[in-house]
């Protein structure tokens, strides 16, 4: 692969909340992943790939949350602690894209800044968030890791397969909610066509041979 080719590493909700063991809705074993999401971020800004990714950004009347019949417990709450994004994932100059519909200049204006974008949801399919399909059209292939394998990872490369974008997923550096249930997303996602890759690959240059 060239290097010149539009190559986007996609982190999926690595936020406070799921990853440490105190969390809101702690991610099993998910902070094991710490050491591939460092190594990941690390070896994008060397090499010159911008970073995407979403965060859950929830207010008191999201219908996803227990308290308005949904299936969640409150998480990654508006401001809060939890909503922060983990030391290693840590975005250093960020723009954070709202879910509303933005202009085609503001849409110009985003694009300026590619580094790093972040796309706020109130939902686990972050293509409900409509300036992610917009904003990532000239970009593939897309390499995703994150958080949770049978819900905001599955909807991620679903969503981009449908694009028909290439998608490398990082099977080290993610996690399931449900072993049973990551393991069905695992194959829903391999049939749609997803390139099942690890962390050693991709510092290994997998993506540029």
């Amino acid at each position: 692969m060239d290097r010149n080719n539009k190559i986007l590493f996609f982190d999926v909700d690595t936020q406070v909340d799921f990853i440490e063991k105190t969390g809101a809705l702690y991610i099993p074993e998910a902070e094991t992943l710490r050491p591939h999401f460092k190594q990941l971020i690390k070896y994008a800004r060397i090499n010159g790939i911008p970073v995407w990714g979403t965060m859950d950004d929830h207010n008191e009347s999201d219908p996803e949350l227990v308290q308005n019949n949904g299936p969640f417990p409150s998480h990654c709450m508006h401001g809060s602690s939890g909503q922060q994004k983990i030391e290693e994932t840590s975005p250093m100059d960020p723009v954070w894209i709202e879910n509303r519909h933005y202009s085609d200049n503001e849409i110009s204006q985003i694009l300026l800044h590619p580094d790093e974008i972040y796309f706020l949801k109130q939902t686990y399919n972050m293509f409900d968030n409509p300036n992610l399909k917009i904003l990532s059209a000239d970009f593939s292939p897309i390499v995703v890791f994150g958080v949770a394998t049978d819900y905001c990872i599955l909807t991620a490369v679903s969503g981009f397969r449908s694009l028909d974008k290439t998608v490398y997923l990082i099977e080290d550096a993610i996690k399931a909610v449900n072993p049973d249930d990551g393991q069905k997303a695992l194959e829903k996602m391999r049939a749609v066509g997803a390139i099942f890759i690890n962390t050693n690959d991709v510092l290994n240059d997998f993506l540029f041979q």
